[in-house]
């Protein structure tokens, strides 16, 4: 008889985050001085949308930026459950850790990430509390040394590529950025800078993705702008983290190295 051996390898990234705060902090300052200069200049202020006044950044408190929020937390936990669910059949063993390995990270977000996954993966599996859930393991190794998952921490060369590539993104994206960032003071008469225009670009994401909030950051630019925008984040993920160097992705064969690893042990402790 045939027997079969069932294995299932994922990787996923961290939940959705907090953004970072000394950013919107410095764009809640900066937006006070646009104003406080267009007074002093006398310009029409009637342009200014009404929001512009006395913004604050919605991530205040005890948040530090970065961190797993609740929405993250849910998108982890329903992945594990769809896991599950998908794959019924590689999960009606008794847990084990070596069965079910869940490995991470030691970056705060990226932990939470794994455990809220481990959470709705082995839901209803154990004894703990009304929920029925169990303990699991959840590893993870040095980031100085995760070649695995943090590859991109540990490889000196691609550090220093990165570091000598980012003035040319830069430049490259200038002339969009400039393009955008006209069209701007002449819409709202305010005198907006190329780095103004990044910063609410950053704003228009997190707003819509995390506050379902349109109608503030999202609609101070036209379609064509939000493309041309989304343009430039594809541009400097296409050469910085993408197919734009062999490097980028010639980090990642560790982890490819130890999934093969992986499936061979598990065929070899099969077959013994």
């Amino acid at each position: 008889m045939l027997s079969v051996l069932k294995i299932l390898v994922s990787q996923a990234r961290h939940g959705t985050r907090a953004p970072t705060k000394e950013m919107l902090n410095d764009l809640a300052l900066r937006m006070e001085v646009l104003l406080q200069d267009a007074k002093e200049q006398k310009l029409a202020l009637q342009k200014v949308p009404a929001w512009f006044r006395g913004w604050k950044s919605p991530w205040q408190g005890k948040l530090k930026g970065g961190e797993l929020i609740s929405e993250g937390e849910d998108e982890l936990y329903n992945l594990g459950i769809r896991t599950r669910d998908k794959f019924p059949q590689l999960f009606n063993e008794d847990y084990h850790p070596n069965v079910y390995a869940i490995r991470t990270t030691q970056i705060p977000r990226a932990s939470a990430s794994a455990v809220a996954f481990g959470m709705g993966l082995l839901s209803g599996r154990g004894n703990l509390g009304p929920g029925h859930n169990r303990a699991f393991a959840v590893t993870s190794e040095s980031r100085a040394s995760d070649i695995l998952l943090r590859f991109h921490d540990c490889c000196q060369n691609y550090k220093a590529y990165r570091k000598s590539q980012e003035p040319t993104v830069l430049k490259l994206k200038e002339p969009a950025l400039d393009e955008i960032t006209h069209a701007l003071v002449r819409r709202y008469n305010l005198n907006f800078t190329r780095q103004d225009t990044s910063s609410l670009w950053f704003l228009y994401k997190q707003e819509a993705s995390l506050l379902n909030i349109t109608d503030q950051a999202c609609a101070l630019f036209s379609p064509s702008e939000a493309v041309l925008l989304e343009w430039t984040y594809d541009l400097e993920l296409f050469i910085l983290k993408g197919y734009g160097n062999a490097l980028n992705y010639q980090m990642g064969v560790p982890l490819l190295e130890d999934v093969v690893q992986s499936m061979e042990q598990a065929i070899m402790a099969k077959e013994g």
